[in-house]
């Protein structure tokens, strides 16, 4: 039966589970007050809020949060979890590169929408250039390209002969444009 405390803790987990977007849990065991709070202050100034937290405790809030997909076997050792409620991208960017900067510090796995991510998918998503809005406006891009060429080539033929109207107009007209 768990205590008040743990109570308390399972239903924080919960909740910024439920609301973060993405969700990086990190092996942080054996790092140094000076490397843990540069870690903090890192991700901080990302946006990211970072929460030290019992393995047990967080696999009860995975559970609540109907997260199943999260391999428990992952829940070993000190974990520490990276939750970025605006930008997916950009928060895996920030943790990614922080890792591979420390020799401690290791990717465990991650919860994007619920689904769980592998290490190498996180780090995958750490190297997409820019952020969640650069990857939005590629997609647009991508679709809005093609899109514009198709509108111009279905649209040139009426074009082309509203302009021979014109000309065929101004022709009897005697050259003069009527104003």
């Amino acid at each position: 039966m768990p205590t008040q405390a743990k109570s308390e803790k399972i239903e924080e987990l919960t909740e910024k589970l439920g609301r973060a977007q993405i969700a990086i849990l990190v092996q942080t065991q054996g790092m140094t007050v000076k490397d843990m709070s540069e870690l903090r202050a890192k991700m901080r100034a990302s946006k990211i809020e970072l929460q030290v937290a019992k393995n047990t405790l967080l696999r009860i809030a995975s559970e609540r949060n109907n997260m199943n997909e999260l391999d428990t076997k992952i829940l070993q050792g000190q974990t520490t979890v990276a939750f970025g409620y605006d930008d997916e991208v950009a928060a895996a960017k920030a943790v990614v590169d922080f890792v591979s900067g420390s020799k401690i510090a290791v990717l465990k796995s991650g919860i994007l929408g619920g689904r769980a991510l592998t290490a190498d998918q996180l780090e995958k998503i750490g190297k997409l250039p820019g952020g969640k809005n650069n990857a939005r406006a590629q997609v647009v891009g991508t679709v809005q390209g093609p899109l514009a060429s198709t509108y111009g080539l279905l649209t040139a033929p009426l074009r082309d002969l509203c302009y021979i109207f014109q000309a065929r107009a101004e022709q009897l007209n005697g050259g003069t444009s009527a104003e």
